[in-house]
């Protein structure tokens, strides 16, 4: 094999790791440890650099996923094709896009007209945000104390079960939100292939966790996969309280990942896009949810097209089969989605309705438009979807 070397630089933060490094430290393609950990400090920069010495013929990928936002990153050598390295090369990575942590960049050393053939290296780079923590706590404002009243006057029991346990969120946090604001605290976790937690012992280990802060936190999933009922054994998802999907992920890209649809530039075909995007709503409200998170959501290109797309017919239909299931609809804090008439529809069919923030890190999130719903819709408690008893 021939002898290649590589460097991380990292700009901002510290490094720690199993095999402890300096920044800037060089490593022989043999000696590369398989993880390493990576601090950051909140609000600063980081960039990598990778430094490969050798001839031609192989091949550096990176690939960048930290599951809000992904960048794929291509060895570039010095002439010839770009996707294969030609004599030494430096390619140098600076992250200036908003990330969410922890992240993961994995670099893979192949041989690329091998197609299909596993990597000769690879290296996973886990970034955490480390530092002075956000502070959980809801500001006391006009808004929030809104919605407390509107909540008392009406019986409503607020429940935020779109709160994830990311970006330094934690169960203990999410806890003291819970009794400084009296909306109360849940705390979720993602499963699929694409994410951190993909296996029962995870899941299970992730409950026992936020359970042995507060035993009377509710505890949910959310499923990404399609076929995460085949996945998780009954006996692990009985273990949570609730489950929730979106449908802001359809199908896969040509490279096999995930089509994110938040990540979605362009639809050449709207209305065939709408029929296949129609048609997987509904299947995920086939699946053993409990709430559907975001309900009639559409990808940037489409958003200024929300009323001809979304029929009401269409939505209808949703509306109709989350009712027979038993699945609540989400408000979600700072989306503009589901829009006005389709609550209003909602509403009038008999729908049961949840909120959520869908937090990136520990930072509040706006609840205006919980506080809208409320009002306009004059939700009372019976609206408000509740889980059955574990």
């Amino acid at each position: 094999m021939k002898r290649l070397c590589w460097l991380v630089t990292l700009i901002a933060g510290t490094v720690s790791a199993a095999i402890p490094f300096k920044n800037g430290t060089r490593f022989a393609l043999k000696d590369v440890p398989g993880e390493l950990v990576v601090e950051r400090r909140a609000g600063e920069p980081v960039r990598f650099a990778l430094e490969e010495n050798g001839t031609t013929g192989y091949q550096w990928a990176a690939e960048w996923n930290t599951n809000e936002c992904e960048v794929i990153l291509d060895h570039r050598g010095p002439g010839g094709d770009q996707r294969v390295c030609g004599a030494a090369g430096t390619l140098n990575v600076a992250v200036t896009s908003k990330i969410y942590t922890p992240a993961r960049i994995e670099f893979a050393y192949r041989r690329p007209w091998e197609k299909g053939v596993k990597p000769i290296r690879a290296l996973k780079l886990i970034v955490y945000t480390v530092g002075e923590a956000k502070s959980p706590i809801y500001p006391r404002n006009a808004v929030n104390r809104l919605l407390k009243a509107e909540c008392a006057k009406r019986g409503i029991v607020l429940t935020d079960w779109h709160l994830h346990i990311r970006g330094g969120m934690t169960p203990e946090m999410a806890l003291q939100r819970e009794r400084d604001s009296g909306i109360r605290s849940t705390a979720m976790e993602n499963h699929g292939r694409e994410w951190e937690i993909y296996d029962d012992a995870k899941l299970v280990a992730f409950a026992k966790r936020s359970r042995a802060v507060n035993p009377k936190m509710p505890v949910g999933i959310q499923v990404n996969d399609r076929d995460w009922s085949e996945k998780i054994a009954p006996e692990t998802r009985a273990q949570f309280d609730y489950i929730l999907a979106d449908t802001m992920i359809m199908g896969k890209l040509p490279s096999g990942r995930d089509n994110r649809l938040w990540m979605v530039k362009e639809v050449r075909d709207p209305d065939k896009w709408m029929a296949d995007y129609f048609a997987h709503t509904m299947r995920i409200l086939d699946e053993p949810i409990s709430i559907l998170a975001n309900p009639t959501y559409l990808p940037e290109p489409l958003a200024g097209d929300y009323d001809r797309l979304w029929t009401e017919e269409r939505m209808r239909a949703v509306i109709a089969k989350a009712v027979k299931k038993g699945i609540a609809l989400e408000i979600q804090a700072e989306s503009p989605y589901p829009r006005p008439q389709f609550l209003k529809l909602a509403k009038e069919m008999g729908a049961k309705f949840s909120f959520g923030s869908n937090n990136f890190d520990p930072t509040p999130k706006d609840l205006s438009r919980w506080l809208e719903a409320i009002t306009w819709l004059d939700l009372k408690a019976s609206d408000i979807w509740m889980p059955s008893k574990r």
